[in-house]
């Protein structure tokens, strides 16, 4: 009998020292944080890391978890610590990361800012970059820095063009002002519809603005203009294209006016004007030539492009932002637009702003003059 009593108490023992495995206590763990019962997985990484020693991992892993159960205080020293002991490589980005999710979650976002700039500097994984940037994305919209989130949001969508959270904040911003991009914002959503966990919140929100947004855009759509004299209009575009190749340019104006009269609904025609325009230093009749031909071809990078390049000559920033913002949500990876677009800001004087659509720039065009960098890299990031 005593010896089955002494056989008992070695299995109970042995299934106690089961229990406190490693390996059992993290998958312990992973289990109660994956159900939702963070009290529980806090407590096996604590045990955890009472039983193996210190690691960036565990510590990462509760910090996670206080989070989650909304111990800010808590969540910031497992943080901290395993920072601490990463130094450097995923965990120690995975960290700070964290550590910008906490500052998020107790309102300290210009805290939150710091770190995340920090690591967008200095990340290796690409899936962190794309985080990071569409997280700091967030606050900057938030906080009513439109332009920059912009930025961020396409050097994401450049690095993972199908990351659903970053199309869903791209939708998202597109839909505020100051960029009011309706269609842009619905093309974002309905990818980020085919990518998003379904039954998920940003899912259902998605669905929603979808409907909103092609509910709108129906309503808004605008009746093109009647066609015109489409043989006048040719001939008189022709005059004005002769005219504009032998350098005489009151002349091409002039062609490309009529042109514009005979058929008011030939993009062509009213872009050849707004360009004649710029030729004679007709600058404020060139910009309501640019609004004619975007009023027929609103998708037109070309227009959009020198309609800005013209607003931003004439100091009138804001406007030149208006025209260039869809362009830059179309072609992304347009190096050009990207550098107008930070010029306007630093004159603006918005140069945090501007320094990251330089570093945008600086993305797509690796072979930039170094003097190029070392401007971009001069303007403050806060």
């Amino acid at each position: 009998m005593r010896i089955i009593c002494i056989g008992f108490c070695f299995l109970a023992l042995l299934a106690g020292c089961s229990q406190e495995r490693p390996e059992v206590l993290e998958r312990r763990a992973e289990e109660a944080y994956a159900a939702g019962h963070y009290a529980k997985a806090i407590a096996a990484y604590e045990r955890l890391l009472m039983l193996s020693g210190e690691s960036a991992i565990t510590y990462g892993n509760l910090a996670l978890a206080a989070l989650a159960a909304q111990d800010t205080a808590a969540a910031r020293a497992a943080a901290e610590k395993g920072l601490a002991l990463a130094k450097e490589g995923s965990q120690a980005e995975r960290c700070q990361e964290l550590l910008g999710m906490i500052s998020e979650e107790v309102k300290e976002p210009e805290a939150a800012v710091a770190q995340y700039r920090a690591l967008l500097a200095q990340a290796k994984d690409p899936a962190v970059r794309v985080r990071v940037a569409s997280r700091l994305a967030r606050i900057y919209a938030d906080q009513g820095r439109a332009d920059g989130a912009l930025a961020l949001l396409l050097m994401a969508s450049n690095e993972a063009p199908q990351d659903a959270g970053t199309l869903y904040n791209l939708g998202k911003l597109c839909v505020r002002e100051p960029l009011l991009l309706r269609q842009a914002a619905l093309d974002a959503f309905r990818m980020a519809d085919r990518l998003l966990p379904a039954g998920s919140v940003p899912a259902r929100e998605t669905k929603n603005w979808i409907t909103r947004l092609e509910q709108n855009l129906e309503r808004l759509q605008q009746v093109p203009p009647a066609a015109g004299n489409a043989r006048a209009c040719a001939e008189a575009l022709k005059a004005a294209r002769e005219a504009k190749a032998k350098k005489r340019w009151p002349a091409a104006q002039s062609a490309a006016a009529k042109a514009v009269k005979a058929d008011p609904s030939n993009y062509e025609a009213a872009l050849e004007w707004a360009r004649m325009c710029v030729q004679n230093a007709n600058r404020d009749q060139a910009l309501k030539a640019y609004d004619a031909a975007l009023a027929l071809r609103s998708g037109s990078v070309e227009a959009r492009q020198e309609a800005a390049q013209l607003a931003y000559d004439l100091k009138r920033y804001d406007v030149a932002c208006t025209y260039l913002r869809p362009a830059l949500v179309v072609q992304r990876k347009n190096r050009y637009l990207a550098d107008l677009m930070m010029r306007i800001l630093a004159a603006q004087k918005r140069l945090p702003e501007a320094r990251l659509w330089g570093e945008y720039y600086l993305v797509l065009d690796t072979s930039a003059p170094a003097a190029y960098r070392k401007w971009v890299q001069s303007l403050p990031e806060k």
